[in-house]
């Protein structure tokens, strides 16, 4: 790739035409499909984390920067997935490739994987 090739993709990552792409192509874990009982675990670049769903919409949450705080789980919600800016995608609420921003303001590292795991099984 010449310089001029590798400026032009990096200019294009960061552009509005790219995330709406990546957003239309993108997988994981959707608002619209987790039930209250549900658990989404999270495996981000640096840590862990477990959220559960609860009857009002928010999530208990467990692991990397709430654990460092918390001796129990912790009750926020999820505002949605986000590229590392302020331009954030709501129905979902993990996405690989993505970061997670939690109702509290905490953002993860990127997700490398994202299991939502159904309350039933867990019961």
């Amino acid at each position: 790739m010449t310089p001029n090739e590798h400026h032009r993709n990096r200019t294009r990552a960061h552009s509005l035409h790219a995330l709406t792409d990546h957003a239309e192509r993108a997988h994981g874990v959707r608002r619209s499909e987790v039930h209250p009982g549900d658990v989404i675990v999270m495996y981000t670049l640096n840590s862990v984390y477990k959220a559960r769903v609860l009857q009002d919409g928010r999530f208990a949450v467990s692991g990397g920067w709430f654990d460092q705080r918390y001796t129990t789980e912790f009750i926020t919600s999820i505002t949605g997935c986000t590229w590392g800016g302020k331009c954030i995608n709501r129905e979902f609420l993990g996405s690989c490739g993505m970061r997670v921003e939690f109702g509290n303001r905490v953002t993860t590292s990127v997700l490398q994987r994202v299991v939502r795991i159904p309350g039933p099984v867990l019961n």
